[in-house]
């Protein structure tokens, strides 16, 4: 029976509800189910089962009963084919997994990706590679880049204060700043990297919410995409830029760092990066 002491809280009320009829197709009010079913049985998923109903068809029309075994049989059934069907997922079954091989339902939790090495690559000879990032804390944006060569050395490095604006905003206006900076210290053939792949395609493929379509168009303005490049790196090996936003943030104002006046924090993850060191992604 399903009121068997071994069936936990949150399965019996999903199979006692499944016999009573209480899911619906999704044409009824979640709040009201939420309501008059219990929070547990709002984790549910909205089903519906023709097969009890044929089962009262049967009882009526054509004089079977509806014998317990035959209910209990036609909910395991269903269950097992929602599972195979991946409509009951793994989360469904929280907190009463060690039953779901009475549904014939193998819970298998899914395991994390592995650990991947990732490397900040240096930019090809006569070329110069900007990586920006930016920062929103407390609904407040900041924004920072670093320039350098094709030996990893340090040209020019920044950090800015944005204000109120979003994090999309916030990483394109830095990607400009650094194109400013590169063009205003005469560097061209510039290979642009950023942790934000939404800013990337923005500037690529175009689109956007209207609040960026001036700042993309003066990004396009000042790079040649026949000449330049403009690539995404995972945040691991973007973190120079990553602690220059930060500053922005702590600070508030803008600010430029020569090579020689570099904080020894960043000269420290600048040499990692030029050494072809890797940092860790997925830990």
């Amino acid at each position: 029976m399903i009121w068997s002491s071994i069936i936990p809280t949150t399965i019996f009320l999903f199979l006692l509800e499944i016999v009573a009829g209480a899911y619906t197709s999704g044409c009824g009010d979640p709040e009201t189910d939420r309501e008059s079913y219990g929070v547990e049985a709002a984790r549910g998923i909205p089903v519906s089962l023709p097969d009890l109903e044929i089962l009262g068809n049967d009882a009526k029309h054509r004089d079977i009963a509806m014998e317990p075994r035959r209910i209990i049989w036609r909910v395991y059934h269903t269950i097992s084919l929602l599972h195979t069907g991946r409509l009951f997922r793994h989360i469904h079954w929280r907190g009463d997994m060690d039953i779901s091989p009475l549904f014939d339902v193998i819970i298998t939790t899914p395991s994390p990706p592995p650990p991947t090495l990732v490397f900040w690559r240096t930019p090809p000879v006569g070329s110069y590679k900007i990586n920006t990032d930016g920062c929103v804390k407390d609904g407040v944006a900041s924004g920072g880049g670093i320039i350098r060569d094709s030996s990893g050395q340090c040209i020019r490095a920044f950090f800015s204060f944005y204000g109120d604006c979003t994090i999309l905003e916030a990483e394109l206006r830095a990607i400009l700043d650094g194109i400013i900076l590169a063009q205003r210290l005469g560097l061209s053939v510039l290979w642009v990297e950023s942790d934000s792949t939404l800013a990337i395609l923005c500037i690529t493929k175009g689109g956007g919410p209207w609040h960026i379509q001036a700042t993309l168009r003066h990004i396009r303005h000042l790079l040649a995409l026949d000449r330049d490049t403009i690539t995404h790196i995972f945040r691991e090996g973007n973190q120079v830029a990553d602690l220059l936003a930060s500053e922005g943030w702590d600070r508030r104002y803008y600010y430029e760092y020569s090579s020689q006046d570099l904080p020894r924090r960043h000269r420290s993850l600048v040499q990692i990066d030029r050494f072809g060191l890797p940092t860790v992604r997925g830990l």
